[in-house]
This record gives C-alpha cells, sequence and structure tokens, in this order.
C-alpha cells in the first residue's frame, strides 16, 4: 500500500482527513483542479491496486504505468482546454483590431 500512497502524493494528491485514524481502512486521496473537477484515488486494503474516481466513472489500476498514462492524459485534456480558450480569447481580440 504504502508504494501507491507515496505515489499519489508525490503526483500533487492529498490524504483524507481521518486517514491514519483505522489502519483497517481503505486509504482516500484527492486531487482538485478546476478544470478536470475532483479526482479520487481509494487503496484498498484487500486488493492489491488503486481505484480513481474522475468525471463520475471509476478506474482500477494495479500496474503504475497504466496509472501514470492514465493521470497524464487527465493532464493533457486539460491543457488542450485551456488551450483552446486561449486561442477564442486571442482571435475574438484580434477580431477587434482595426487593420
Amino acid at each position: 500500500m504504502s508504494m501507491y500512497r507515496s505515489y499519489l502524493l508525490k503526483n500533487n494528491f492529498w490524504a483524507k482527513k481521518g486517514n491514519e485514524k483505522n489502519p483497517e481502512a481503505d486509504k482516500v486521496f484527492i486531487k482538485h483542479d478546476s478544470e478536470v473537477g475532483g479526482i479520487y484515488a481509494i487503496i484498498h486494503n484487500d486488493k492489491r491496486g488503486v481505484k480513481i474516481i474522475a468525471d463520475n466513472k471509476e478506474y482500477f489500476f494495479n500496474n503504475f504505468d497504466k496509472l501514470d498514462t492514465f493521470l497524464n492524459r487527465l493532464q493533457q485534456r486539460r491543457d488542450d482546454f485551456m488551450k483552446i480558450l486561449k486561442r477564442k480569447n486571442i482571435s475574438k481580440k484580434l477580431r477587434m483590431l482595426d487593420i
């Protein structure tokens, strides 16, 4: 479990308050992004792996490479969204120029 915990903490996830009180319970980690929204990671005590909840969908990963790819894809989607917004703002301002 500690490998997933340290991986999530390195990727800017925050441990849910009270995770340490009950060592038998599942560990919950939270990351919030203004464009993607909330991303929840749950490490189960009985299963090896981590369950990710993002965009109201659940994903289970027991492979660090696949988990890393998934989180990078979420980040890339956010970056693409920001590029579109910036491009729209720039084109709107360019249309208003007197040329």
